[in-house]
């Protein structure tokens, strides 16, 4: 059984692929002048007055923090306007692509992590495409600090893992050491999770878990003492866990602030863990007084990380002003500029000359400590594992 937390949300299932698994008008002039410029050192002044002449730049993003971003952004350019708009992933693709199937181009900037779809539809769709800028704030090459793997096939703004919080007041060490104790009877009704049919990353983390089954079921046996038995029906342990964690009445919010402000409100006797909430929202810690800490050391993993990218749309209305944007939000050396918002505990810059606030995990730790999505495992398979969730 599934408990659902939520007053009322209407989903549509939109008809891509992934994104549960996940002749064209002329290019305007400004776009014209931006492409050639690319071939070209780029000179951010004559940017700038370009993008002034633009006037504002439009920008989607997964997170609230983009507002105080957008601030900063503005009092460094000024004359340069921001639309920023808080959307999911989901709601992103879905906005995006009806809209330029309509002929219609009004986003420049995405900020998102739903990588399957990302890449192996958005991308080869040319709906989107990967800008990356060829210096950063302080003058430096993005290809010195920037690894290539975080700026190709898209450019990267940030990594946050997907992670079991629990509430150190009550249990100053993790009590649970395996992501199976939360299938055991006594966190019946007690684990949340953002629903994987409202985030595609979430359904990316089961699709994961049933990935490295064989990993699952060495864990399990190692924590039980014995092989483990799958249920009627079931053909691995990756299916089993999700079996066995909706049978245990898992409940699901809205979003992973909601769960994580259930598990770390002080005060509590018995308080909740999360599943694949992100890691990032620790930071509650010091702006709502909560009691989280994440579970690092959870066997076989303790989540999944996910990239959040920062992209210029297809035929972005305000090129200039988008190139503008993107670098901001990249920030400096420091952590700063606009990157500030996200510069926070248990939150990586794709910048290696960043170093992060305090946190128990490094950048280059999180393969150990957590599963990668294997965007191809998702794109060819991942529907099966949907089908499976919404058959439970």
């Amino acid at each position: 059984m599934v408990k659902r937390i939520f007053c009322f949300i209407m989903i549509t299932l939109i008809p891509f692929g992934l994104l549960w698994a996940g002749g064209q008008p002329e290019a305007q002039p400004p776009q014209v002048v931006e492409e050639a410029a690319a071939l070209e050192k780029e000179d951010w002044d004559a940017i700038y007055e370009a993008a002034r002449a633009e006037g504002k730049v439009v920008i989607y993003s997964l997170s609230s923090r983009i507002f105080d971003a957008i601030e900063s952004f503005k009092a460094q350019y000024p004359g340069i306007d921001v639309e920023a708009f808080d959307m999911t992933g989901v709601d992103q693709v879905e906005k995006l692509t009806r809209e330029q199937a309509a002929g219609l181009y009004n986003v420049d900037v995405l900020n998102m992590a739903n990588g399957p779809t990302l890449v192996n539809e958005l991308l080869p769709q040319g709906l989107i495409k990967n800008y990356v800028p060829q210096t950063l704030l302080g003058g430096q090459a993005t290809e010195d600090l920037i690894p290539a793997n975080l700026r190709e096939p898209l450019l990267v703004h940030s990594l946050e893992s997907k992670v079991v919080f629990y509430n150190f007041q009550t249990y100053p060490e993790s009590p649970v050491d395996t992501i199976w104790d939360l299938t055991r009877p006594e966190w019946r009704g007690r684990v949340q999770m953002k629903d994987p049919m409202l985030t595609e990353e979430n359904m990316n983390f089961l699709q994961t878990i049933v990935q490295d089954a064989d990993l699952m079921a060495r864990a399990y046996e190692q924590e039980f003492g014995e092989p483990i038995t799958l249920s009627p029906g079931i053909k691995n342990a990756g299916y089993e866990f999700i079996h066995r964690l909706i049978k245990n009445d898992l409940v699901l919010t809205t979003s992973d602030g909601d769960a994580a402000k259930a598990v770390g409100a002080p005060d509590q006797t018995e308080p909740p863990l999360t599943l694949s909430v992100s890691s990032s929202k620790i930071r509650y810690n010091d702006s709502k007084g909560t009691k989280l800490a994440i579970a690092w050391n959870l066997k076989p993993k303790a989540g999944m990380t996910k990239l959040n990218y920062i992209i210029m749309a297809n035929k972005a209305p305000h090129p200039n002003a988008a190139k503008l944007l993107i670098r901001w939000l990249i920030g400096d050396e420091l952590g700063g500029a606009g990157f500030k918002p996200w510069f926070v505990p248990a939150q990586w810059s794709s910048r290696r000359d960043v170093k992060p606030p305090a946190t128990d995990v490094r950048l280059d730790e999180l393969g150990k400590n957590t599963w990668y999505i294997d965007y191809q495992f998702v794109y060819e398979q991942g529907l099966e594992v949907r089908d499976f969730w919404l058959g439970q």
